[in-house]
C-alpha cells in the first residue's frame, strides 16, 4: 500500500511539473509575440507619421549620403552614374544634401537610348539635377514648390493625396544620413532641355 501511494504521488508530481512547464511555455510565447507586435507597431507608426504617407523611413546614423547611395541595391545604375560623372566626389561629408535616387526599374523604363545617347556633360547635369545642396528637404510635408537643383535647374515638389513627389516622380523610400537625406524615387529626373543641347 505504501508503494501504491508513492507511485500516485510521483504521478501527481509529474503532472504538476508538466502543467507548470506548459504554462511557462505559453507565457514565454505570448510575451515574445507581444514584444514583436509592439516593435512592429512602433516602426509602422514611425513610417506613417514621418511624412504623412506610408513612406518607408530608414535612419543610417553614421553614413553619409554618398555611403547610402552606394549601399542601395535597387539603385546601382544611379550609383554608377553618380561616380562615373564625378558628381560623387563633389559631395563632401559636411553640409546638407538631398539626393533623389531613381531605382534601376526607373532607368529600365526610359525610352531606349536615352542614357546612351547623352554626352558626358548631359549625364553629369542629369545626376546634378537629382541633388539639392545646402538643405535636407522633406518633400510633401514641409516642402512644396520649386527649389534649385545642384545643376542650376528647378525641381518642383508637390504633395498629391499625401504622396510626396518630385516633378512627376513619386518618393518611395527615405534614408536619413549624417549629412542629409536620400530619397528613392520611381522615375529618372531628366533636366529640362537647353536650347544648345
Amino acid at each position: 500500500m505504501n508503494q501504491n501511494n508513492r507511485g500516485v504521488w510521483i504521478g501527481i508530481i509529474v503532472i504538476i511539473i508538466v502543467v507548470l512547464l506548459g504554462w511557462w511555455w505559453i507565457a514565454s510565447n505570448e510575451s515574445a509575440s507581444m514584444t514583436a507586435t509592439s516593435s512592429t507597431a512602433t516602426s509602422t507608426a514611425a513610417t506613417s507619421t514621418s511624412s504623412g504617407s506610408s513612406l518607408s523611413v530608414t535612419t543610417e546614423s553614421g553614413d553619409t549620403v554618398k555611403d547610402i547611395v552606394a549601399s542601395l541595391p535597387s539603385a546601382s545604375e544611379y550609383d554608377s552614374l553618380f561616380n562615373s560623372t564625378g558628381v560623387a566626389s563633389l559631395i563632401g561629408s559636411g553640409g546638407q544634401f538631398s539626393i533623389f535616387v531613381p531605382t534601376n526599374a526607373a532607368f529600365s523604363s526610359l525610352p531606349s537610348g536615352t542614357i546612351s545617347g547623352m554626352t558626358s556633360a548631359q549625364l553629369k547635369r542629369m545626376v546634378e539635377y537629382s541633388i539639392v545642396s545646402g538643405r535636407a528637404i522633406q518633400p510633401g510635408t514641409d516642402m512644396t514648390g520649386t527649389v534649385q537643383a545642384y545643376s542650376g535647374d528647378s525641381l518642383n515638389f508637390s504633395d498629391l493625396n499625401n504622396i510626396p513627389m518630385v516633378n512627376s516622380s513619386i518618393v518611395v523610400a527615405e534614408y536619413k544620413g549624417s549629412n542629409g537625406v536620400v530619397y528613392l524615387i520611381n522615375e529618372v529626373l531628366l533636366p529640362p532641355q537647353k536650347s544648345t543641347e
